[in-house]
């Protein structure tokens, strides 16, 4: 069976360099190698920063919630938490209302590691806002939105 509009697509497919999903894919690259010096002496990497930089900012967190809003797996975070319990930066417990449920906070040292987290995170947005304006950073964070809620789930590829 012929698929015209796959061949069609290849066809009129960008570089790879120029292409949304490999861009996306080198700034996060970027950011691990930029990142990963400060954040290794600390144990952490940047997915658990991204975690303690969001229980800094929202408080105690259910799991359900953080899963939703790192947009990682249900496994990849319990992973993380887990760890980032070991080394004493989290806190899991059980919530009083509903057994089945696990909130997340921050313990005092978790709190003191958000601060180098939340200071890389704006030395990070320093350097972009160097390079763009104002309404382009806005710009550029109103579309990468849009490109994340349009991106399908693993469940909604057809290949």
């Amino acid at each position: 069976m012929v698929m015209p509009n796959r061949i069609e697509r290849s066809e009129q497919r960008l570089p790879l360099e120029d292409r949304a999903s490999f861009l996306t894919h080198r700034i996060n690259a970027r950011l691990q190698q930029v990142c990963n010096p400060v954040l290794a002496p600390l144990k952490l990497d940047l997915y658990s920063s991204r975690i303690i930089a969001a229980l800094s900012e929202n408080g105690a967190m259910k799991v359900g919630k953080l899963v939703d809003l790192m947009a990682l797996p249900q496994s990849t975070i319990s992973h993380q938490l887990k760890r980032m319990e070991k080394d004493g930066y989290v806190r899991r417990t059980r919530s009083e209302s509903d057994n089945r449920t696990v909130v997340v906070t921050l313990t005092a040292l978790g709190d003191e590691v958000a601060v180098t987290c939340n200071r890389l995170s704006d030395r990070i947005l320093e350097a972009v806002s160097a390079e763009l304006a104002p309404d382009e950073i806005e710009q550029l964070t109103s579309l990468l939105k849009r490109m994340f809620a349009s991106l399908p789930t693993e469940n909604d590829l057809d290949l």
